[in-house]
């Protein structure tokens, strides 16, 4: 029979609990609770769960597996929204294909073609977050003694729709950078929109959009020049949400020019505002009379970018695009690669590295040959 047991473990005394079978295997586990009372809340109702043996049977869908694990892994845990609709995402690829099928009669050879047929929809990466996601399913199953083929096992990934290369995601040329830049600044007019501004601090921060626009005017420590983000506002669901690791909550430098814009943006804000009796109620920068949200979306920013880079003819991106044009920036102009990770919020430089590997090179082997000197 399962059993719950509780306790708080770390520097910070926070509260875990564990559900193990009669054998000792862990079923379900979670921790970062304040209380004991909170890991209560959450881990009894899954325990009861688990003893009225509503979790696994053999006769369920891929679908209603699915969502079982997801109720006892995912649904209670603190992952992100975005990650949890991620997953909610997952569910409804996989019910196009095995609504109808139970799961123990499930063939590789049925996988597999239902892989196939997905695959042509979605990216490489995506289908192999799909394919993890349902090995893992099938093991928390096979733990809780339902008897299970691994029909996920060895399964290949064929993805008829090709990802953009990690090439042409941003810009590569510092002229086309400035260019861009520069006819950004000439549609300033806040009257009209707030979304140049927008873009403007996109590349001149390097920030994620959902920083960006999450961004008060509290958070702009305009003596010291810097820029300081510990949140991302989600313009689908209209709320707060927590920064996507430790490492994402910063502090980002910005020029004198950048802070004159900051500025004459906040003077002129509150001019409309108080004009038109608006209350700025989070006191959002990219606030905007105009916006239903207050904030613009990021299909509107992403739509203003295309028309200005389509009118520049320099090859499209997105806003996520300047976010990476802003690092290959930095990296060209010599910043250490570590100030750059540091900067944009990465946990480590290795995702640096394989997005702007051939700019590496370049400062590499003009170290070696420093050294080679030296020598």
């Amino acid at each position: 029979m399962a059993s719950i047991r509780y306790r708080s473990r770390g520097k910070h005394k926070l509260w875990q609990f564990e559900i193990r079978d009669e054998n000792g295997k862990t079923l379900v586990s979670q921790s970062g609770f304040s209380t004991k009372k909170e890991a209560q809340i959450t881990g009894t109702p899954l325990l009861q769960e688990i003893l009225q043996g509503s979790t696994f049977n053999k006769d369920m869908t891929l679908p209603q597996l699915y969502q079982k694990w997801f109720d006892l892994k995912i649904k209670h845990s603190k992952l992100s929204p975005e990650t949890i609709d991620h997953y909610l995402y997952y569910k409804k690829l996989l019910e196009k294909h095995f609504s109808k099928q139970s799961i123990s009669t499930i063939k590789t050879s049925d996988y597999q073609l239902a892989l196939n047929e997905i695959g042509k929809n979605i990216g490489r990466d995506m289908l192999g977050r799909l394919n993890s996601v349902v090995k893992k399913i099938i093991l928390f199953a096979q733990q809780d003694k339902l008897m299970l083929d691994n029909f996920a096992q060895g399964a290949e990934l064929f993805s008829k729709k090709e990802s953009k290369s990690i090439e042409s995601k941003f810009i590569h040329s510092e002229e086309d950078y400035e260019k861009l830049v520069s006819t950004v600044k000439s549609q300033f007019d806040y009257n009209k929109s707030v979304v140049p501004y927008v873009i403007y601090f996109l590349l001149k921060t390097g920030m994620r959009y959902a920083e960006l626009v999450a961004l008060t005017w509290k958070e702009i420590k305009f003596s010291e020049g810097v820029i300081y983000t510990y949140r991302r506002y989600n313009t689908k669901k209209h709320l707060f949400v927590p920064p996507k690791n430790k490492t994402s909550i910063r502090f980002i430098p910005i020029n004198d020019e950048g802070i004159n814009i900051l500025k004459q943006l906040q003077s002129e804000q509150e001019h409309f505002n108080q004009s038109l009796g608006i209350n700025n109620t989070h006191n959002l920068i990219f606030q905007h009379y105009g916006l239903s949200d207050s904030v613009p979306h990021s299909a509107t920013t992403n739509k203003a970018v295309k028309k200005i880079l389509s009118e520049l003819n320099i090859p499209i991106i997105t806003n996520y695009g300047c976010r990476h044009t802003y690092g290959s920036i930095l990296l060209h102009r010599g910043v250490p690669i570590d100030i750059v990770a540091k900067i944009m919020g990465h946990k480590d430089r290795r995702e640096l590295i394989e997005t702007y590997g051939h700019l590496l090179d370049e400062a590499i082997s003009q170290e070696f040959h420093e050294v080679k000197k030296i020598l």
